[in-house]
């Protein structure tokens, strides 16, 4: 009892920390909507007018996130793996030791007739628009993460208006996070391979690819990134789905 009771007041201790350093940072930050903050004075005029020629990006928004930002990036999309992770070992069925796809096979499918007929158009239309948002985020908006959540959404509507047990793709939740794992591993790789043949990381003109262009190299990492995320957030989704239909009960009951 006093074990935990110490726990707790140390937790307590290390929050109260960490509100105090955050309220001391505060004053760093820039104000929110200040002309003569450092971003509206410097920094975007360096994005607006030498973006294009420094990235070769057709989109303004993709050569900030994919290059200026590209290691940020890189961070959020492995942040996010780590959050759909997280999730699936929290509600993981720890009594049982292993992961559990019994409530599959309890789980009846949703909606009638009409819904059977109508939503494979619909999710095929979300599959083709992820591809087309995927492949023109280079030049247009669009991206990784809205392409993965579309595809994630399709698979979700698979999931509810399909027979589990006869359903052909099945993505259990320890199988989700490795798909993860390999989104994050493609870009991470991409950023990589620049580093073996004299760039920096997501120096995407180093990458080893033979194109009549350089700025054609440009295209051609965007697209490998952005694949990276793409699978990454698709199974993020997919992997908290999973952690809460494999979860047989909400509650832990320690004592059985």
């Amino acid at each position: 009892m006093m074990k935990g009771n110490k726990k707790k007041v140390a937790g307590m201790m290390m929050l109260v920390f960490i509100v105090i350093i955050c309220w001391g940072l505060i004053d760093l930050l820039p104000t929110i909507g200040d002309p003569d903050s450092a971003p509206n004075t410097h920094i975007s005029k360096v994005f607006i007018e030498e973006g294009p020629e420094q990235t070769d990006a057709a989109n303004l928004v993709t050569g900030v996130l994919a290059d200026y930002r590209g290691f940020d990036t890189f961070l959020e999309t492995t942040v996010m793996y780590l959050a759909g992770f997280a999730v699936a070992m929290v509600l993981s069925n720890w009594l049982r030791k292993h992961w559990n796809a019994d409530i599959f096979r309890a789980t009846e499918s949703f909606g009638g007739i009409d819904v059977k007929v109508t939503m494979p158009f619909i999710i095929l239309f979300l599959l083709l628009y992820a591809a087309y948002v995927l492949f023109h985020g280079e030049v247009s908006l669009g991206g990784g993460f809205q392409a993965g959540a579309l595809i994630a959404l399709a698979f979700i509507l698979y999931t509810l208006i399909g027979n589990l047990e006869l359903n052909t793709v099945m993505l259990t939740q320890h199988f989700a996070v490795c798909v993860g794992g390999i989104g994050v591993m493609i870009y991470g790789v991409t950023g990589l391979l620049p580093l073996f043949y004299g760039g920096k990381f997501l120096e995407y003109s180093k990458l080893p690819f033979y194109v009549e262009e350089t700025a054609k190299l440009h295209s051609i990492g965007i697209i490998f990134i952005e694949t990276g995320v793409t699978i990454c957030v698709m199974a993020t989704i997919i992997t908290i789905l999973e952690a809460v239909l494999e979860r047989n009960s909400l509650y832990d009951d320690r004592n059985k």
